[in-house]
């Protein structure tokens, strides 16, 4: 068989969803991808610090990284690329949610650290994904660049907020996050950086993230635990992680 390229989503896709761990199952499937001769890469919409820590502390054999949400890409430890998003649209959101007296908070370096500027932001938007740094003279119209900004927003509330020109995805019930939903992007521009054929690329995902790289071009395969509307778009849906969903998945189509 010839070798493939896999890129996989990390939160709910390598990991379980109950226990926030890799299961033993997932961690056998990529090292036995390696050892048949594919490469594998994490792909997530993590800043690409976050992502590097991630693959530190897992010990998983990533060497490739796509993050940022497909903005950036990392190879052998060296950033290929690390795109922010676009600023004006950002800086026009951002003056909108000061319109309505909504709290905002951007990232604009590769650190864990986000700006708020007033504690007004900290207290309806608890710091469970990255440090607050409140900042009362932070200005829109000043900022030179934002990789994520992220908005205390209810599903409820989202009617009353124009998210238009900036993309956004929900992850938890307090928050919208603003940030790149480009991995299929982000994979395509890898594999012609790699000069690598797009139908070698299979992508394992479970979240509305991963819509985006849910493309024909190459093969799709959504967890079992995976949202409704991914599974549609799925070349193939599998077990959930905690039921060894990518292992079965791999030995199912004869990559291991």
């Amino acid at each position: 068989m010839r070798a493939k390229h896999f890129f996989f989503d990390y939160d709910g896709t390598l990991t379980s969803p109950q226990t926030g761990r890799v299961p033993e199952s997932a961690r056998q499937a990529l090292l036995a991808l390696v050892n048949a001769g594919h490469t594998v890469a994490l792909c997530t919409g993590r800043l690409q610090c976050n992502a590097m820590q991630l693959v530190e502390q897992s010990g998983l054999p990533f060497s490739t990284v796509i993050g940022d949400g497909g903005n950036s890409a990392t190879v052998d430890g060296r950033i290929l690329w690390m795109d922010p998003l676009p600023l004006n649209p950002v800086r026009a959101f951002l003056r909108r949610m000061d319109a309505q007296g909504i709290p905002w908070s951007v990232i604009t370096d590769n650190e864990m650290v986000r700006y708020a500027r007033s504690d007004e932001f900290v207290r309806r938007s608890p710091d469970y994904y990255t440090p607050t740094v409140v900042r009362p003279d932070l200005d829109p119209d000043r900022l030179e660049r934002v990789f994520k900004a992220f908005v205390p927003c209810t599903q409820g509330e989202e009617a009353r907020i124009d998210f238009s020109g900036v993309p956004h995805v929900r992850y938890n019930p307090s928050t919208m996050f603003i940030e790149p939903i480009a991995k299929g992007a982000g994979i395509k521009r890898l594999m012609a950086h790699l000069g690598a054929p797009l139908e070698d690329v299979v992508v394992f995902g479970d979240g509305m993230n991963d819509l985006s790289m849910f493309l024909p071009e190459w093969t799709s395969i959504a967890l079992g635990n995976g949202r409704a509307a991914l599974k549609e778009r799925a070349s193939y849906i599998t077990s959930s992680v905690d039921e060894d969903g990518v292992l079965r998945a791999c030995q199912e189509f004869g990559w291991v």
